[in-house]
């Protein structure tokens, strides 16, 4: 009866263990398998925004001050942080507004793409090129659509952080034109 027991016991043991090593290993699988369906479709978008605004001669870039930059990129940190990372997780990752209100179906969703509109707005505003903001406008939108499905589209929001992903972005480009307008 003992060596029944015990033989069962390392069953349960092993089954839990291998469970575990296939729920971890699953679930590694469909973030890489939806964060590379995501940059793919925001290429998609980028390239037709991109193809439409070349046709329609927009925008123009006005100069800004040191102190403006520097504001502006401040409101983009703070705001891709708090819709992206607000409770910071291990490994780079966070729990962020964005991912909160997408629970609350529809009006959640507006919430946060009205909230990430600001980075759009902000990167307009500091001189981005139409590459880059057709590029910004397809990482929100991707993040919308994300987002519109219901509890998993919310767990991949975590991890997609498209905000953040935006605010890298717009930092890139105005440290390549502050570092340019120095030599």
């Amino acid at each position: 009866m003992d060596n029944a027991l015990t033989i069962a016991l390392w069953i349960a043991a092993v089954a839990l263990l291998l469970g575990g090593i296939l729920f971890v290993a699953g679930r590694w699988i469909a973030i890489r398998l939806v964060r590379r369906l995501a940059e793919q479709t925001e290429r998609r978008i980028a390239s037709r925004l991109d193809r439409g605004l070349r046709q329609a001669g927009l925008p123009v870039r006005p100069e800004l001050s040191d102190a403006q930059r520097r504001t502006y990129l401040a409101q983009i940190d703070r705001t891709a942080r708090v819709m992206d990372r607000l409770i910071p997780l291990p490994a780079g990752a966070g729990i962020g507004l964005d991912s909160i209100l997408g629970l609350v179906p529809i009006v959640g969703d507006l919430a946060s793409f009205a909230a990430s509109t600001l980075i759009l707005i902000r990167a307009a505003q500091l001189g981005a090129p139409e590459r880059l903001l057709t590029q910004l406008v397809a990482i929100t939108c991707t993040d919308m659509v994300i987002g519109a499905v219901p509890v998993i589209g919310d767990l991949v929001d975590v991890a997609y952080q498209a905000n953040i992903k935006s605010a890298r972005l717009i930092r890139e480009f105005v440290d390549e034109q502050v570092s340019t307008r120095n030599l």
